[in-house]
Order: structure tokens, then C-alpha cells, then sequence
């Protein structure tokens, strides 16, 4: 079995990367052959270039046009299975992949079909304007694509074509959602239902569970506002009792990150981390933190941490409440409001629940989060997409390779 796996990079690597990257090894050690078709967003800079970028989301460039049909007629894949394709790819390629009669998945990590940020988040606060929107006009009227009203303009028409001409109904045989929460978004925002498959991401080779021995709690991420870091900032400057913070990471908050770590006795910034690293940190942490504001996709640091048996404290929005047995692996609180989240440490240290809690996060990765599990999954939304009437075929039976 072949699959041509696409994927533009991001500027900033984040954990959309390191999935597509480890489905690629999933895929491999498993006896399918991989071919990569990688894009970046490199050469994109300043307002001129966002923009011509954005307005070339209808047809694509002809240089990757040629690209993707050089990959089609050379490797010959039985189906592409696209991540992300903005902006440098295009959606252009769906067409041009149904032209040549290869099936098509889209595993879908945010929400750009449905908003042009691509995050149903602005200033400071969920934002769902768009969904049902006709023209989609506060995307542009709030400059919602790199802060551009002509760029946020361009964007939001290429996308507007797309689902004019029914790329999305007729071009794409299946998507793959993370969450059912996010299914629910886009079933909400146009996509066809029957054609949206659930599957979770990974966390492969298995890490082992760690002992919890550290006696801080651990954030590992971008350090911006809607990752809810100053939610935490917010707590922990008015809870001098509580065990330490540690906080990994850089991004547009990393003043204020610093600033916290010389005036808050009990939190520290540790900066960047490789993800070894910070796999280790949290194999000794309390608990692994995710404040977040906004509806992310499924970030591979809850996987991570519910693989080490540390339990996840997350906010109660989005999938969080599919990731986390709220009380079992971890706890929910709600979302922005750090008195909830003081709350429900100090009642979680009360209850002396850290080690029983790190068993049963161990057990959810087990029973959902495994590199085994996962693969079944994801050939069975193959078989679909390549089979629709039959779903049967020969599975691989010898390792492949990850061709580059």
C-alpha cells in the first residue's frame, strides 16, 4: 500500500508537525510506503506576500501543481492523505488529485474551512461569527489572517470558491476529525456528515509511565494568550502556597513569563525544551496543565502526559472533556477562570489523589491514545476512501519504508 502524505509546515514547529511526522513512522513500521510532499511558509514574509499567497488559494502556483502531479504519475499512491495544505500547497490539490482518480483524506486540525484565523478565537475570546456566515465578512472586517483586511480578504474569498465548486463534498472522499467535538463544529459549519471519520491522535514508541516524584506542575507549550498562560501567571501570583510552576516554552508572552519567574517565588521558566525533554519533565510532575481559552485540535502534550500516568488539569472547553475523565486521569475546570483552577488543585491535594489519578491516565492511553490502536483506525478510514463499496483489501504483511 502507498500513501503520498501532504503536509505544509509550519513557520514555528508545533505539534501538527510532530504528527505528521510520527504518522509517517506509524505508517512505515507497519508495512505501508510513505512518501512525503512537504511544503513551508518560508518564503512568506510581510504583508505583500500574505496577501498574493492568500489570493493564490483558488488555483495554486504552477510550480506546485507541477509538483503534485510529478508525485502522482512517479510514486502512483493508492491515496493521498493530506494535513494541512495553507497556504503554500493550496487546496487547489484536491481537484487535481480527483482529476487523476486517487482517492483523497483530509485529517483536519483546526478550523480554516471555517474560519479564516483558522481558530474560532479572537480577541481573547471564542468566536464563532463565521460559521454560517454567506460571505464570512467579520473575518475580514477583524482582519482575522495575519491582521491584514486586504490578506484576510483574499483568504476568505479562495475559501468562499471552494465551497462554491464542492471541493469539499466532492474532492475529499474522507475527513478525519480528532475530536468529536470538533466533528460537531463541522458538521455545523457545511461539511457533509457522512463523510467525517473520528480518530484521535498518538503517542508512539510508548514513553513508560514515570513516578510523579518532581512535586511541581508542569506547562509545556506556546506561550500565548489564548494557551490561557496568563491564567496561570494569575494563580500562582496569588497563591504563594502552591507548589511550584514550571513553564516550558517561547512564544509572544515570554516577558511576562520571565518577568513572573524573577517575582513569584513558586514559578520558574525553563524555556525551550526538546519534546525528550519535556516527555522526562513530565514523567515527575504533579500534574500536567492545559489552561486553554480557545477550541484546540487534540494537543499531543495531553497524550503525552496521560502516557507517563500524569494526569492533565485542563480547561472545560472543546475536546478537553473527550481527552480527560474529569476526576479519573486529570481534572476540568472552567475555562479562564483561575480560581476554578486553584480550586480544584487545592481539593485534588486534599483528596491526596495524585497517585491513583496517575494509574488511571496511564489506562486511558492505553485503552484510546496507542500507536496499534491508531493504525487500525486509520486504515480503516483508508479502506473507505479507497474501497467505498467493498472496504476490503490485502494488508501489509513486511515493514515499508518513509521515503522522503
Amino acid at each position: 500500500m502507498k500513501v503520498l502524505l501532504v503536509h505544509n509546515r509550519y513557520q514555528q514547529r508545533g505539534g501538527e508537525d510532530a504528527v505528521v511526522d510520527a504518522e509517517a513512522c506509524l505508517l512505515a513500521r507497519r508495512g505501508v510506503q510513505v512518501q512525503r510532499f512537504d511544503a513551508d511558509n518560508d518564503a512568506i514574509h510581510g504583508a505583500l506576500a500574505s496577501i498574493r499567497t492568500a489570493a493564490n488559494q483558488f488555483r495554486g502556483s504552477r510550480d506546485m501543481r507541477q509538483r503534485m502531479a510529478s508525485a502522482l504519475n512517479q510514486f502512483r499512491p493508492d491515496v493521498v492523505h493530506v494535513h494541512n495544505w495553507f497556504p503554500t500547497i493550496s487546496a487547489s490539490i484536491f481537484r487535481q488529485c480527483k482529476t487523476a482518480g486517487i482517492p483523497v483524506v483530509h485529517t483536519i486540525h483546526n478550523y480554516r474551512l471555517l474560519c479564516v484565523g483558522a481558530t474560532l478565537y479572537r480577541d481573547g475570546k471564542v468566536c464563532e461569527d463565521c460559521i454560517g456566515s454567506t460571505f464570512r465578512t467579520p473575518g475580514i472586517v477583524h482582519k482575522c489572517y495575519r491582521r491584514s483586511a486586504m490578506g484576510s480578504a483574499a483568504a476568505t474569498a479562495g475559501m468562499l470558491a471552494h465551497w462554491a465548486m464542492g471541493t469539499w463534498r466532492r474532492s475529499v472522499d474522507r475527513f478525519i476529525a480528532l475530536t468529536e467535538f470538533s466533528r460537531q463544529k463541522l458538521i455545523e459549519g457545511g461539511l457533509p456528515e457522512e463523510k467525517i471519520a473520528l480518530k484521535p491522535n498518538f503517542v508512539e514508541p510508548d514513553p513508560e509511565p514515570g513516578p510523579g516524584d518532581g512535586g511541581y506542575f508542569l506547562y509545556a507549550g506556546r506561550l500565548t494568550g489564548e494557551k490561557g498562560v496568563r491564567v496561570l501567571l494569575d494563580g500562582w501570583r496569588n497563591s504563594p502556597g502552591l507548589p511550584p510552576l514550571w513553564i516550558v516554552g517561547d512564544g509572544p508572552l515570554r516577558e511576562e513569563v520571565q518577568h513572573a519567574s524573577v517575582t513569584t517565588s513558586n514559578v520558574q521558566w525553563l524555556g525551550m525544551k526538546t519534546s525528550e525533554e519535556v516527555v522526562s519533565l513530565m514523567k515527575h510532575a504533579k500534574a500536567t496543565l492545559c489552561p486553554s481559552l480557545w477550541y484546540e485540535g487534540m494537543p499531543r502534550v495531553v497524550i503525552e502526559s496521560l502516557a507517563v500516568g500524569t494526569p492533565v488539569i485542563a480547561s472545560n472547553i472543546g475536546g478537553y472533556p473527550e481527552m480527560i475523565v474529569d476526576g479519573e486521569s486529570g481534572a476540568l475546570f472552567a475555562s479562564g477562570a483561575a480560581g476554578a483552577l486553584l480550586s480544584r488543585l487545592r481539593e485534588l491535594e486534599q483528596r491526596a489523589a495524585w497517585q491513583t489519578m496517575r494509574s488511571q491516565a496511564r489506562l486511558r492511553f492505553l485503552s484510546e491514545y496507542t500507536g496499534e490502536k491508531n493504525f487500525s483506525v486509520l486504515l480503516d478510514i483508508y479502506r473507505t476512501a479507497m474501497y467505498p463499496a467493498t472496504c476490503a483489501f490485502p494488508l501489509p504483511a513486511s515493514p515499508g519504508t518513509c521515503l522522503p
